[in-house]
């Protein structure tokens, strides 16, 4: 499936850039889904580390000018990871709260077809 999705590009790493964005999350429509960090630039110090490590969605890309991360597609965010606000050494990356999330999983059922594709695989 990840080999069906649309090359946008590559960035300054030259990692070629899917859109994820379409895709949808259980069934949600990704674009009704406002997860993905946002920069307090204010604390960040341009380390690269977000950047970096996002190697497989890119939602970011790179200021040159201002030699700091920018959210560029903010919808290739992978829902629920925080793994660039975990691994940012100044806390300069933010997240909805966990029950933003939540409530879309109790919303949309997703326990209930999470359950159901366990099933389907004889793993429970």
């Amino acid at each position: 499936m990840n080999d069906e999705l649309p090359v946008i590009g590559k960035d300054a790493l030259g990692r070629v850039i899917k859109d994820w964005s379409f895709k949808p999350w259980w069934g949600v429509d990704r674009k009704e889904i406002e997860w993905y960090p946002k920069i307090n630039y204010d604390k960040c110090i341009g380390c690269g580390v977000c950047f970096i490590t996002c190697a497989n969605r890119i939602v970011f890309d790179w200021d040159e000018e201002k030699k700091k991360p920018v959210v560029a597609r903010p919808y290739n965010c992978v829902v629920a990871c925080t793994t660039c606000k975990t691994l940012c050494p100044v806390d300069a990356l933010e997240f909805p709260e966990k029950e933003y999330i939540q409530n879309i999983i109790k919303k949309h059922k997703i326990l209930v077809k999470a359950k159901e594709t366990l099933k389907n695989h004889n793993l429970i």
